[in-house]
This record gives structure tokens, C-alpha cells and sequence, in this order.
């Protein structure tokens, strides 16, 4: 079974960013390889950050978290920021923001 896609991000914080369409079009980037990729049984923060990259799509794991990974969607250069947790089987957006430098 493909991982689960849960968007927990309300549209009009996506529309308050930077470049929303960027954002929009990352998060259907997701959403879509949520429903074509199986977990594996291993370590599944990897696997995304993989899959991310192949995309292309800027992303790193937040060292703080065992679980969530920090997307760029306009690149590091851009504050634009989509929070995601990947845990069994599930994929989640849980926040978007800009960075604050």
C-alpha cells in the first residue's frame, strides 16, 4: 500500500508565502509520489528525502526532529519553508512559513 498524504496546512497560510504557486506545485509534487511510493521498512525520512531530491526538491531533516523534514520549495536562497513528517506509512505537511533570515 503507497503512503498516506495528509495536508494539515490551512490554503491561506500557503497563500501568505513568497511564491505560492511554487509551494502549490511542491506539495502536488508530494501528494503524487505519496500515491505511487511504498514505505519501506527501514528508515522512511530517508527514502523521502530521496525521492525529494529526485524531483529535484530541496530538502533536508531537521536535526531536532526523528521525523520531519524541511523543504525549500523555491530553493535555500528563498524563505519559503513546507514543514512535512514522514511516520509509518504516513506523509504529513504540518506547517509553512518563511525563514526568518
Amino acid at each position: 500500500m503507497p503512503y498516506e498524504y495528509q495536508n494539515d496546512v490551512n490554503a491561506k497560510k500557503i497563500q501568505k508565502l513568497a511564491d505560492p504557486e511554487q509551494a502549490q506545485a511542491v506539495l502536488q509534487t508530494i501528494s503524487t509520489l505519496a500515491g505511487m511510493t511504498e514505505p519501506v521498512d527501514g528508515d522512511q525520512v530517508n527514502q523521502w528525502l530521496g525521492l525529494l531530491a529526485d524531483a529535484p526538491i530541496v530538502a533536508q531533516k531537521v536535526k531536532s526532529s526523528h521525523d520531519m523534514i524541511e523543504i525549500y520549495p523555491g530553493g535555500k536562497r528563498e524563505p519559503d519553508r513546507i514543514f512535512m513528517t514522514v511516520d509509518d506509512g504516513k506523509v504529513t505537511i504540518v506547517a509553512v512559513g518563511a525563514a526568518s533570515h
